[in-house]
């Protein structure tokens, strides 16, 4: 009788990590583990706090939909410049040939944020770029976003399709093949 009120404890204190509400709170914010996520992000060129759900929102028509791609990256990261540096190199014409959406979010503590921005406009990033001030992306992304860059692709419909940890020369290649892959 012991080992089944033990059990039943056990499930009823685990239960909300299993069940379908998907959501993590952060004090008094409620982040979704479900694509696109709920979490506030800061445009690097302005202080407007904007939303992931509303800035990466799946449309209701399915011949709406594209693969979002979501590079994180760091103003002290070397990688993380090469890579969004490939990125825009490659971007014009992986548009012409695919249809679907780049973001590169900063995760850089508070007192780089000035920088972001200075980087972004001296490199001419040609996509959208974010700042998770909270950083709170590390508690829905896969491995909680330990070591950067990384690159997450989501399919049309929010699901994970792709993931990529590091920078070398040629994952370009692999990223954008998934791309096509899921046009």
């Amino acid at each position: 009788m012991k080992y089944f009120a033990a059990i039943a404890g056990l499930l009823f204190f685990a239960w909300p990590l299993f069940s379908q509400n998907n959501n993590l709170s952060q004090g008094n914010y409620r982040s979704d583990t479900l694509f696109p996520f709920n979490i506030p992000l800061l445009n690097i060129d302005s202080t407007q706090l904007s939303n992931s759900k509303k800035i990466m929102a799946i449309p209701k028509k399915e011949n709406n939909r594209k693969p979002t791609v979501i590079a994180f990256w760091l103003t002290t990261c070397i990688p993380c410049h090469h890579e969004l540096a490939t990125y825009t190199a490659h971007y014009a014409d992986w548009k012409k040939q695919a249809d679907f959406n780049l973001y590169a979010i900063s995760t850089d503590f508070p007192k780089n944020f000035r920088r972001i921005a200075g980087i972004v406009k001296e490199k001419q990033f040609p996509f959208p770029v974010f700042w998770d001030k909270n950083h709170l992306y590390r508690t829905v992304m896969p491995g909680g976003l330990n070591g950067l860059p990384q690159v997450f692709i989501f399919d049309k419909n929010g699901k994970l399709a792709y993931q990529h940890k590091g920078f070398r020369t040629g994952d370009e290649a692999a990223l954008f093949a998934k791309i096509i892959e899921l046009q």
